[in-house]
């Protein structure tokens, strides 16, 4: 079957975190445009809002190739090309506010992000190991403390430079994208267990990484973001090749003719996946796609 397009996650799948400093590698660079000059569309899915993919859309020229955007898993899209910007959704603070109370209740790290700016609220007994994570890593000393998917801490005020407190969900913005949870691979299950509990059928929720839980709105998930893409771009799913490693990505990669989970990927990502490729930092995209390139039988 001839591959029409390519979807890919960003973090923990496209984007190499060797060097300190979030890339893609250039053998992956290389095979993506290549991909996209031979006709195949290209399309980023990620967490991330507009404002933080766009340098990589830029670098892998998908604009002048009709590239899409799936931001925040889903909550919006973005025609490169038409420069044309659509919100699908989002999180209100009177809808979580029972969840967040509870999160902050328990003790668990929690932000809320807009697309350039984050609310967040940090446990006291987390501060004294973010302190020393800070200092082991060399962080500046200006950091905030607040986590990320895959670090106790993590600078990401690049891509958030409005960074707030938020210890009650009074002090929430009225509209979020999404709001994640930070903690231990077994607080998180305990969350998601509590999440079940008291919330099944209000939220979307899934893993990123054993350390990181993003909810969303419910029915906003990349899957239902890919449909609309595919639709507007006149591509039928199964003609789509699929890339992640995150629970978020589950069902893009099942909706897929082909869907690849990353070397890296969770166990529960690799199980449902078409096939497994190496991992990100072996950039296993460009193995594929190299592959599709030279008409090898997927």
């Amino acid at each position: 079957m001839k591959i029409e397009a390519i979807v890919t996650d960003m973090d923990g799948t496209l984007l190499k975190r060797s060097g300190g400093e979030d890339h893609i590698g250039e053998r992956t660079r290389k095979a993506l445009i290549a991909a996209q000059e031979s006709g195949i569309r290209l399309i980023l899915a990620s967490g991330r809002p507009y404002g933080r993919l766009m340098r990589y859309a830029e670098a892998l020229r998908m604009a002048e190739h009709g590239g899409w955007l799936i931001e925040v898993n889903g909550t919006a899209l973005y025609d490169l090309a038409g420069r044309h910007r659509e919100v699908l959704a989002q999180l209100y603070r009177s809808e979580i506010k029972e969840l967040y109370t509870m999160l902050v209740k328990l003790e668990y790290e929690v932000c809320a992000y807009q697309d350039s700016a984050l609310w967040s609220h940090i446990p006291k007994r987390l501060l004294a190991a973010k302190r020393a994570y800070k200092q082991a890593h060399g962080l500046p000393q200006d950091c905030p403390l607040t986590a990320g998917a895959f670090a106790l801490v993590s600078d990401n005020r690049s891509g958030y430079p409005a960074q707030h407190e938020a210890q009650c969900w009074e002090d929430l913005p009225e509209q979020m994208n999404k709001l994640c949870v930070a903690d231990s691979e077994e607080r998180i299950a305990s969350a998601m267990e509590m999440l079940d509990t008291h919330f099944h059928g209000r939220f979307w929720w899934g893993r990123t990484s054993a350390n990181w839980l993003e909810i969303m709105p419910l029915h906003v998930n990349k899957a239902e973001g890919l449909k609309q893409t595919a639709a507007r771009m006149g591509i039928d799913p199964s003609k789509i090749m699929a890339f992640g490693d995150g629970e978020n990505d589950i069902g893009m990669l099942k909706l897929c003719g082909y869907g690849y989970a990353m070397g890296n990927a969770l166990d529960s990502v690799k199980k449902v996946a078409y096939d497994v490729c190496v991992s990100n930092e072996e950039e296993g995209v460009a193995q594929i796609v190299e592959q599709v390139l030279r008409g090898k039988e997927l």
